[in-house]
């Protein structure tokens, strides 16, 4: 039920740009680049750009076209109407391509049912952007990466791969639920089947067929890839999942970062693990390791049963098994590895690494580095906001505070306050438990990237929670231009708010996790806050999403053929 409300479009996500730290590309020096793409010159003549109806084609946007590369979709459909967010890719400054269904189906009306078809170009839309011929020969195992940002409303989009004037064949297909945007910027990466191996003549297109939103692409590639090649990735010690009918609220089993010692957390231990070679793989297993790191003690190891075999392309859920830790106030690594019978070419891409702490009374959702900023689009840009994050509290506590790190950009004077309310998916917010009273900003509370000073709100008594679903904000009477709060890591669907004018009608989810803290004794400005070091996540391969303190905010994903 949870899971239908949310595809049916009840929840809108927040209107306005994310300003994130820095973007990284992924690169392995073990492989070699044999073709790109990044569009600095445009959509090469080589290539084919057709659409149904004719004029619904892709797009290049660049430094020198109108409009520019800092221009996303221009359809009705976008928050208040406003211009939407163009891709953050690696090579964004140069330019980018975008299908903008939403554009050619109504451009200029209201965005409502009755004035779908309105446009130019009236969808549904069916195009193509064709590659010219692409030579590897003296490359057998080739793969392909490219970056993406996208939001469709009906149908699917697509690679499409031909071998040697062969039919054209589905290599990979975006599978989203409908209305939700990815984050900016996913990339993606998969093998090419193995007959397209030292093949003289294969090509790509990419296929948008459906109607409304957007598909935005750049720095495409062609890489040198390896036949034996398992990597692991979306590994957590946590359970989210709507769809579960255990989890009343939605929200049991959240991962957080730090679990003060009354709430130790029971780990559920999974990788995604896919198939990144050219040949299938054989007897995989995933080992997990949880580890303290202030004593390195092994305190769990557990293997996931072993699958017989995975095509390459083809990816699967291996679990761990599950462990419920004990109360022991410390920083915990936990290490994923995957297992096979080949030896793996590419070992680099095989070990992902994730850490959480358990704290005397904090209770965190945040990687402890600021990462990125939400900016609201116009329509709020003056208007007071309060942002939060959910919590699930699994038994009664008494609050005494809430930290929120305060960012860069920040205009002084200023003032914060903390609100705690009840939350549910199918009622919303309640009404206010317990607000503290406003706090002056000062110029150490000010954070740039990377930083993970925590200004503490306490309230004027302790406030006693008892066990269910709460949403803690921090608030400010001015706008969110002028008082930023830090955010850092991608958020679970639906787990971080803001909402403008202390109205829930100006209610939006957020992408990203507010750093915005629960405290359930009393705590210091900053030492009983943080880890005491950057809090760091090492996946594979190098930089996937949240890497080293959030530095990167593109997400890896992988096909199935």
């Amino acid at each position: 039920m949870l899971f239908s409300i949310y595809v049916e479009g009840q929840f809108l996500l927040a209107p306005g740009t994310y300003i994130h730290a820095h973007n990284a590309s992924y690169s392995n020096n073990r492989e070699t680049v044999i073709w790109s793409e990044d569009f600095a010159n445009g959509i090469p003549s080589t290539w084919n750009n057709s659409g149904s109806p004719a004029l619904a084609v892709w797009e290049y946007r660049g430094p020198s076209t109108n409009p520019n590369q800092l221009v996303g979709s221009r359809g009705s459909c976008l928050p208040d109407g406003n211009i939407g967010e163009a891709i953050a890719s690696t090579t964004s400054a140069n330019g980018f391509v975008i299908f903008d269904s939403n554009y050619w189906d109504n451009n200029l009306n209201p965005c409502t049912v009755a004035n779908f078809g309105t446009g130019q170009a009236p969808g549904p839309h069916l195009s193509y952007l064709t590659t010219e011929s692409i030579n590897l020969t003296g490359y057998a195992n080739v793969a392909l990466e490219f970056e993406q940002y996208i939001r469709y409303y009906l149908g699917n989009t697509r690679v499409e791969i031909s071998i040697a004037n062969g039919p054209w064949e589905v290599l990979y297909s975006n599978i989203l639920d409908q209305g939700i945007t990815t984050e900016n910027t996913q990339t993606v990466r998969m093998p090419l089947p193995g007959a397209a191996g030292n093949q003289s003549n294969v090509k790509l297109r990419f296929v948008y067929d459906g109607l409304y939103y957007f598909w935005q692409l750049d720095d495409i590639r062609l890489v040198q890839g390896f036949a034996n090649d398992l990597l692991i990735e979306n590994s957590s010690y946590g359970d989210f999942d709507f769809n579960n009918p255990d989890h009343t609220t939605g929200f049991e089993m959240m991962e957080y970062t730090q679990y003060p010692s009354a709430f130790a957390p029971l780990l559920h231990l999974k990788s995604k693990v896919f198939n990144f070679g050219t040949n299938a793989q054989t007897n995989i297993a995933l080992n997990a390791r949880v580890v303290n790191n202030n004593t390195s003690a092994l305190v769990y190891e557990g293997i996931s049963p072993v699958l017989p075999s995975l095509n390459p392309g083809a990816d699967s859920v291996l679990v761990a098994g599950e462990f419920q830790m004990d109360p022991t106030v410390s920083n915990y690594d936990v290490y994923f590895t995957s297992l096979q019978t080949e030896p793996d070419e590419n070992s680099e891409n095989n070990l992902d690494t994730l850490h959480f702490e358990i704290t005397p009374v904090t209770y965190a959702r945040d990687n402890n580095s600021l990462g990125s900023m939400f900016l609201p689009s116009e329509a709020y840009a003056n208007a007071p906001y309060e942002m939060g994050s959910v919590y699930l509290l699994p038994t009664g506590q008494q609050l005494y505070s809430v930290s929120v790190a305060i960012g860069e950009g920040t205009t002084l004077p200023g003032t914060v306050y903390a609100t705690v309310f009840p939350f549910s998916l199918s009622t919303g917010i309640g009404p206010a438990i317990a607000t503290t009273v406003d706090f002056d900003i000062t110029p150490a509370d000010i954070n740039t990237f990377g930083g993970a000073s925590m200004k503490v709100l306490p309230f004027e008594n302790p406030v006693y929670l008892s066990q269910g679903l709460y949403l803690v904000v921090v608030g400010s009477p001015s706008n969110a231009f002028e008082t930023i709060i830090g955010l850092s890591g991608k958020s679970e669907d639906l787990s971080a708010w803001v909402r403008f004018n202390n109205s829930n009608n100006d209610l939006f989810y957020l992408t990203r996790k507010p750093m915005i803290r629960m405290n359930f004794g009393v705590v210091s400005e900053v030492t009983e806050q943080s880890f005491g070091q950057s809090f760091q996540i090492f996946p594979n391969p190098a930089r996937s999403e949240e890497h080293t303190s959030e530095l990167q905010s593109r997400q890896y994903l992988v096909c199935r053929l």
